[in-house]
């Protein structure tokens, strides 16, 4: 994650200064509200566009109260990931202000700022009439989240919608069914539990996988899709490896994407299709969370805002009641957990940033929050995953202690590019075109040459 740097510092110490202005305002007896704060907006119409998964769900429920408290219509667009990123593409770079804020992952952030298309939050954060004496990020936030999902180049452009991780679903009432149990100790010597490392994952998918019963151990996100992508990093980062050395997601430098560890990674990544259903080949992340749902398999590495789907609501899951989380098994790097998110961006286009800005901002708020992560959401506040309510569900544990190892990924310009010529490689070598080492000693080639002379291979090609 990125340290706090001296742009961070002044951008407390400007808010620190509106805070206090705020505060004399309220002694005076004129306290900052919503409703006054919206008054000049009344009638404005924002339109924003997310992916069509619980989170953007949970916020849709909740608009109607902004919208009575300010007079400010929301419209919200739904669409599949990709079609999400793809349609914000089309207006930022058309420049007509069709959103006036966006939701995106949060790997797009870097060619959104080097191409001027969102705007820095500071302006909001230092006004009097917007910004709410209650919302203090600087002190409310996962810091280290924050930062990796909202800033870029040591400056915040916004604010996290979900704060992402991935980790390890599992069947709990198979793993620990005293029959189950007892055989899997007589296999393999040791206790059936949720897996703590890699073996015990790969134990654990080959004494379930009973094709004939419909049940198997584990399943890959094993389409051509940016769902391979962000399955396999979980495996890279465990066994110690990562695309490039360097400290945050905005920073440049040597392709490592093709190290010993992550040639490991890869192939052991590989290993567990024999434990996967057929078409798993064919499968992305909502393949995956509707085989869990079925009760179809024992486990595999999802992500945390989609939990809700599979552990809470029965009008959709088979196997309410029947599930555990835990952070991704051990490798030579630890246990570690990928940052992700998509977040909350103002384009220097939209036609109402202000009004915009305190629908945003109102979002981020204590119990809209809480609201939202209780309906499947992912906050990033440590206050929301601390309430009683919050410390019921059963993925709160696992969602904590990811939240606390994350590990950043690139944000740069060119960081869409480089998930494409992963995705790519890496199905070839899932169908048994290349091997591991060559379709990680290719991607190494064209990430360094697609980055230039600030990322040289590592590990050249032998």
């Amino acid at each position: 994650m990125p340290r706090s740097n001296g742009n961070f510092r002044a951008l407390s110490m400007t808010a620190a200064f509106a805070t206090a202005a705020l505060l004399i305002q309220t002694a005076a007896g004129n306290a900052w509200s919503l409703e006054e704060a919206a008054a000049p907006y009344k009638g404005v119409t924002i339109r924003t566009i997310g992916e069509a998964l619980p989170p953007l769900e949970a916020m849709s429920a909740l608009a109607p109260e902004f919208e009575e408290r300010t007079g400010i219509k929301v419209e919200i667009e739904m669409y599949e990931h990709s079609e999400a990123v793809s349609k914000v593409m089309l207006d930022l770079n058309s420049r007509r202000g069709r959103y006036d804020f966006i939701i995106q992952p949060h790997r797009e952030l870097g060619k959104f700022v080097t191409n001027g298309n969102v705007q820095p939050v500071d302006a909001f954060l230092e006004s009097p009439e917007l910004r709410d004496p209650e919302f203090k990020p600087e002190e409310q936030l996962y810091q280290g989240l924050w930062k990796e999902i909202s800033w870029y180049d040591q400056k915040a452009f916004g604010f996290p919608f979900t704060a992402l991780s991935m980790y390890m679903w599992y069947r709990s009432d198979l793993l620990t069914d005293e029959k189950e149990k007892e055989g899997f100790k007589a296999k393999y010597g040791y206790e059936l539990a949720p897996a703590k490392n890699w073996d015990e994952y790969r134990d654990i998918a080959e004494w379930f996988t009973r094709a004939e019963e419909g049940l198997y151990g584990t399943a890959l996100q094993g389409k051509r899709h940016e769902a391979l992508w962000y399955e396999w990093l979980n495996f890279l980062y465990s066994f110690g490896g990562d695309m490039l050395e360097a400290n945050s997601g905005s920073e440049c430098g040597p392709v490592i994407v093709n190290s010993p560890q992550a040639i490991a990674a890869t192939e052991y990544y590989k290993s567990l299709k024999e434990f996967s259903p057929p078409d798993t080949l064919n499968y992305f992340w909502d393949d995956v969370m509707a085989l869990m749902q079925q009760g179809t398999v024992t486990q595999l590495i999802m992500w945390n805002d989609a939990t809700y789907a599979v552990a809470v609501d029965e009008s959709v899951s088979t196997v309410v009641g029947k599930m555990g989380f835990d952070m991704v098994p051990e490798g030579e790097g630890g246990r570690v957990a990928q940052a992700e998110g998509w977040t909350y961006l103002i384009p220097t286009a939209s036609k109402n940033k202000e009004a915009a800005y305190l629908f945003i901002q109102w979002m981020m708020d204590y119990d809209q929050q809480l609201r939202q992560h209780l309906n499947g959401g992912a906050t990033a506040r440590p206050d929301v995953y601390a309430s009683p309510e919050v410390q019921e569900l059963p993925y709160a544990k696992a969602s904590m202690a990811a939240n606390e190892v994350a590990k950043p990924k690139p944000t740069l310009p060119q960081s869409a590019q480089m998930t494409d010529i992963l995705v790519r490689e890496l199905s070839s070598f899932l169908a048994d075109e290349k091997t591991a080492k060559e379709a990680l000693h290719r991607s190494a080639q064209e990430i360094s040459a697609l980055l230039g002379s600030c990322a040289p291979m590592k590990y050249p090609v032998e």
